[in-house]
């Protein structure tokens, strides 16, 4: 588990601070049990040094049995930590801590004299309701809250027990620990905070990242920027449906090392992808050697089926620049326009980012019967374009599973027309 390098830091002090922040870590933790135990143990690694100053400066105040408070604590929180490094119970070791924070600070306050007389380091004990807040939730954190009030009620309600006190220190040392007792919960208190904080935003960020490259850019934003539309359903649209696949990729896998075939596929969806992504469209996923996108869902634009067909034809213009000879494999590209229906299916459990529906049948099957590196679109996409594409008829086609044939085009190329700038943005279509 890396931990950010503080400016100043040596990079000796931070292999350091790494490792001991790295006690008890289990392979099996996941990111929200590894950032609990970060924030118990960075806890400890800075109260207990103030504890042990703490405590010499009361010893040489003269409170002698004060000082003992302190140093209790510092050994057993030592003693707690090392026993966690061999049992990995986070729970006992969160617990022992913060019943240390709770208790101590207010014992070593009635040993001193109260409030005044303690210089109100029960302020140190306010870090038991806070730490059990971050690390478990308001429902834990509100008993270790009541119990925080209970005993400053109790402090306030018997002030003779401090008439006597037997630790009495001079009223200069009472006013300097004041301030240190403030400002050392002010300073713990927000790096414990800034510590989560960023911790909490690398997670984020790692999740975000994660998304991004699981799914498309489009459909990462809106998933992130809403969540309650992480469900199953969508919404009908109208789209261009877009599928590339490999022709000759099987024989050519059968002849190479899987991790070749592997190399070979990456290195035609690293040139496909980005030109999908340049004309607006959304790829939505991989099956094989096959990519499949949609234009027109989640982001609009109103030359949905025009933007797919010039992505077609740089993806195969692109793989031509590529391929190293005529063997090599080259995708074949159908493309379909027409109602979809653009959201989340699956189950439960899992589910994916697509398009349903007989828009996006067809156009699977538009995609099998083009050769290696043509393109074969619908008589939709085929009408949206007409008039600024060369299409070549390749007449009414018989379409596996569907009782009628269809009329589909091959696209030649295109004439030189201007995009049609998008629209405003508007939400998602999951």
């Amino acid at each position: 588990m890396s931990q950010a390098t503080p400016m100043g830091a040596s990079k000796e002090h931070v292999t350091v601070l790494g490792r001991m922040l790295q006690v008890g870590a289990d392979r099996a933790d996941d990111e929200e049990t590894v950032l609990r135990k970060v924030l118990v143990l960075l806890g400890a690694l800075l109260i207990v040094p103030l504890a042990l100053l703490w405590g010499v400066g009361y010893w040489f105040a003269g409170a002698h049995l004060a000082a003992t408070i302190p140093w209790v604590y510092a050994a057993v929180s030592i003693t707690s930590i090392a026993a966690f490094a061999r049992h990995h119970s986070f729970r006992w070791l969160a617990n022992s801590q913060l019943v240390l924070y709770l208790i101590l600070p207010f014992a070593l306050m009635w040993i001193l004299g109260g409030f005044k007389g303690g210089s109100v380091v029960c302020l140190w004990a306010l870090f038991a309701p806070l730490a059990a807040l971050l690390l478990f939730g308001p429902g834990v954190a509100a008993p270790w809250l009541v119990v925080f009030l209970a005993l400053v009620a109790a402090s306030v309600a018997a002030p003779d027990v401090w008439s006597r006190p037997p630790n009495a220190v001079s009223s200069g040392f009472v006013d300097s620990f004041f301030v240190l007792n403030v400002g050392g919960v002010t300073t713990v208190a927000f790096a414990l905070l800034s510590g989560f904080k960023g911790r909490r935003e690398g997670l984020l960020a790692s999740a975000r990242g994660l998304v991004h490259r699981y799914l498309s850019a489009d459909v990462a934003a809106t998933l992130l920027a809403d969540p309650s539309r992480l469900q199953l359903g969508g919404e009908l649209c109208e789209a261009t449906v877009f599928f590339a696949d490999l022709r000759g990729f099987t024989s050519f896998s059968e002849s190479v090392r899987p991790d070749v075939a592997v190399g070979l596929l990456n290195q035609y969806f690293t040139l496909a992808v980005p030109a999908i992504v340049a004309e607006g469209g959304t790829p939505i996923g991989f099956a094989g050697d096959e990519i499949m996108a949609i234009f027109n869902a989640p982001k609009r634009c109103q030359d949905h089926a025009m933007r797919a067909a010039r992505a077609a034809l740089e993806v195969q213009a692109r793989i031509e620049q590529t391929a190293d000879s005529i063997a090599a494999p080259r995708f074949g590209i159908g493309i379909n326009t027409g109602l979809v229906l653009v959201g989340n299916v699956g189950s439960r459990d899992f589910w994916s980012f697509t398009a349903i529906g007989d828009t996006t049948n067809l156009a699977a099957r538009l995609q099998a019967l083009a050769r290696p590196g043509d393109v074969v679109v619908g008589p939709e996409t085929a009408r949206a374009i007409a008039g600024s594409a060369r299409l070549s008829p390749l007449g009414p086609v018989p379409i596996r599973g569907r009782s009628e044939p269809a009329e589909a085009f091959r696209l030649d190329g295109l004439l030189a027309v201007p995009r049609v700038p998008d629209p405003q943005s508007r939400p998602g279509l999951v």
